[in-house]
């Protein structure tokens, strides 16, 4: 291709570009911000050269393909090496983020390999993969290798700076338990963990607790000026915990509690805030919102938008309910309708709700909660449902309609949080269970979920938390929403 064809074709597709970037396998996007790369057209060729603060790069291109989806395609040289592709993308354009994708996966697990050289040159490595292998439940996002020394086995998990939560220990996790599997429980148990600086806390506060009889955790912390350093992980500092208080609602004037009681299906459900809100099987449609300051609490209805609810008001709140009880049932007709489909695990909760006993007959039905636990390292975090049982020993149950690989370690997280609020003797002074002497005994955890949508990896997660975080799987019939039974309990 001659060169001043692919220089045209190159600069038109730049001109087109409303974010220019290039692609190159194993390194990091480099954006193309003007004033900062330059496409020269010489006697040698077609040259394209591209800098920002930390690196510089220049190619002479050899070819270019046609532009196709803001993507164009082109082959520059490299010396003593195969030609490199390249890709030119516009990072404006939604179509373009797979690739972008994928070219920060590739860079990462480019540097991540490279550490793994620096720290065990010693050790063999027997493969490292940094692509989806979907029959063990690994992700592309999180690379992985085995390292071996002899009878010794060591797994290694890296996390991209962009995680942000435990989900990088869950797949490690899964990747021990196959190397386990592979080279024998007597030198298999160290695992090596590849963290960014910024995010590494959350997950470290997991490891560490973690079953220390089963499983050694070595933790690498990166930064973004490229230090990295072994950490201790009782260097992360105490798990920072909030319990939310409750508060005592009567439940708004007595011609709404008068309305309200009139329909079997709908529940009242007390938030953290204070609110209550009223939904049918999960989906809300009004609330009473918790008062503030000296405004007095504000009665809302509707679904995706509230209004102020009156005494005039209940003939249209009636036909919602009617409207919702005709979408929203067993056996409705339409279950492609977005009222049936909304809030399904709301709605596995309100059926939770209604059959305690049916989950563990110890459980005391009268004595409930939800969304008990404030944020966590600017994290959104809640414990779905907070019970008690005829022994005064809290229960937390976590509930998913559908498969969710991350189950185990969210619960957890939960678990440690509520022992410690347990340990401290928080939950009186913050208004739950009243009346009750709540057991200083750990926590149980039960795990609800319809019998066939547990994610097939989960029992490979449980085996490593410690034995005083007593779990139990609760699985479910599949005509849920008709009926709860328990056709599973392990």
């Amino acid at each position: 291709m001659v060169p001043d064809r692919i220089a045209a074709t190159i600069a038109d597709f730049l001109s087109s570009c409303v974010s220019p970037a290039l692609l190159e396998p194993g390194e990091k996007p480099l954006v193309l911000a003007r004033d900062r790369f330059r496409l020269d057209l010489t006697p040698r060729g077609t040259w394209l050269e591209a800098w920002d603060d930390g690196r510089v790069w220049s190619r002479k291109i050899l070819s270019a393909g046609t532009a196709s989806g803001k993507r164009l395609r082109l082959e520059a040289f490299r010396f003593g090496k195969a030609n490199v592709p390249v890709t030119l993308v516009d990072v404006a354009d939604s179509r373009t983020a797979p690739a972008i994708d994928k070219s920060k996966r590739g860079a990462f697990a480019a540097q991540f390999r490279l550490f793994l050289h620096r720290r065990f040159g010693g050790w063999r490595c027997e493969g490292f993969r940094s692509e989806a292998k979907l029959e063990n439940s690994l992700s592309p996002v999180y690379p992985t290798a085995l390292y071996t020394r002899g009878q010794e086995a060591m797994a290694t998990v890296g996390a991209p700076d962009r995680d942000t939560s435990f989900h990088s220990l869950t797949f490690a996790l899964i990747w021990l338990d196959w190397v386990r599997r592979w080279h024998g429980e007597s030198c298999s148990r160290r695992l090596l963990l590849y963290l960014p600086e910024s995010f590494a806390r959350g997950t470290v506060l997991l490891a560490r607790e973690l079953d220390r009889a089963k499983l050694d955790v070595e933790i690498w912390v990166y930064s973004t000026d490229g230090a990295e350093y072994e950490l201790d992980p009782k260097d992360a500092g105490n798990r920072e915990s909030t319990l939310l208080p409750r508060y005592s609602r009567i439940g708004g004037p007595a011609w709404w509690q008068q309305f309200a009681a009139r329909f079997e299906a709908v529940d009242n459900v007390e938030e953290a805030d204070g609110s209550l809100t009223y939904r049918i099987r999960g989906l809300e449609f009004a609330r009473l919102r918790a008062s503030r300051g000296n405004e007095a609490p504000a009665l809302e209805f509707g679904l995706k938008r509230k209004r102020k609810i009156r005494p005039t008001d209940l003939p249209a709140v009636e036909a919602l309910i009617a409207e919702i009880l005709s979408f929203r049932h067993p056996g409705a007709a339409d279950r492609a309708n977005p009222q049936y489909l909304a809030e399904p695990e709301r709605w596995l909760e309100s059926q939770v709700r209604r059959n305690l006993t049916e989950i563990d007959a110890g459980l005391d039905p009268t004595c409930v909660y939800g969304q008990s636990l404030g944020s966590l390292h600017g994290e959104r975090s809640a414990v779905d449902l907070l019970a008690i049982d005829s022994r005064d020993r809290l229960a937390l149950l976590e509930l998913k309609a559908t498969e969710d690989i991350h189950l185990p370690l969210q619960a957890f997280d939960y678990w440690l949080r509520i022992r410690q609020h347990v340990a401290a003797g928080d939950f009186i002074g913050a208004g739950y269970f009243q009346g009750r002497e709540i057991s200083r005994n750990s926590p149980r955890v039960f795990l609800v979920s319809p019998s066939l949508h547990f994610h097939p990896s989960t029992e490979a997660i449980l085996q490593w938390l410690p034995p005083a975080c007593e779990i139990v799987k609760v699985g479910l019939n599949g005509a849920w929403r008709q009926r709860i039974d328990a056709v599973l309990r392990m």
